[in-house]
């Protein structure tokens, strides 16, 4: 795919973790991870952080693909302009 990216779907599979059902995709087996961890850590809000750096990681990816171009990358990610611009702020995801 153009840029290197490759789409969700054809991210290997992992050994399933933590439990995991076999034919989880490598990300979310990390995710699992990652939340036990917070959890065990006994972080606090646990959903909100995980929910800001899923944003960040997302919004950041979409904007790399898309040269920086804010409009593509919202209409690519099924968001409005306004709400990327906001995202990007909140986040401090400005170069």
């Amino acid at each position: 795919l153009a840029g290197g990216v490759v789409p969700l779907t054809a991210a290997p599979v992992a050994a399933a973790p933590n439990g995991a059902p076999a034919g989880y995709p490598m990300w979310e087996s990390g995710l699992r991870t990652e939340v036990a961890r917070l959890l065990r850590e006994n972080s606090a809000d646990v959903m909100d952080e995980l929910a800001r750096r899923f944003e960040a990681a997302v919004i950041r990816e979409a904007l790399d693909f898309t040269r920086g171009r804010k409009v593509e990358a919202a209409e690519r990610l099924g968001i409005g302009r306004n709400t990327i611009t906001r995202k990007i702020q909140e986040l401090h995801l400005e170069p």
